[in-house]
């Protein structure tokens, strides 16, 4: 009885070791499209923008299951110019690139902005 017992012990555990999904075998699209920014205020200016762009149409009509986080992404920037520059683009408010006290990001805010 007690080699039965080690023996449905050892089955269990072989079970579980082969369930467990093996890292090398995951897609390597599902990463951060910005991982490659290092500076904070970069990678959430990307993050604002690039995160949406993956997601299908199908998704993208469904706003309950996956909300907009453009907003969110721009009020983790620290740099006032920068953080202005993103809630224009995302609200697309040419008055609001007015705010922008630097002259290259304006014009690129104005540019952006359709």
């Amino acid at each position: 009885m007690k080699n039965l017992k080690i023996l449905g012990l050892l089955g269990l555990m072989m079970s579980l070791v082969l369930l467990v999904p093996n890292g090398s075998q995951a897609e390597p699209n599902t990463g951060d499209p910005c991982e490659q920014h290092k500076d904070k205020d970069q990678l959430n200016l990307c993050r604002a923008f690039e995160i949406d762009k993956a997601k299908t149409d199908e998704q993208k009509q469904n706003r309950y299951q996956n909300k907009n986080h453009t907003t969110y992404y721009c009020s983790l920037i620290k740099d006032r110019e920068l953080q202005k520059f993103c809630f224009a683009v995302a609200s697309q408010s040419k008055t609001q690139c007015g705010n922008i006290v630097d002259p290259k990001l304006e014009q690129e805010c104005n540019d952006k902005i359709k």
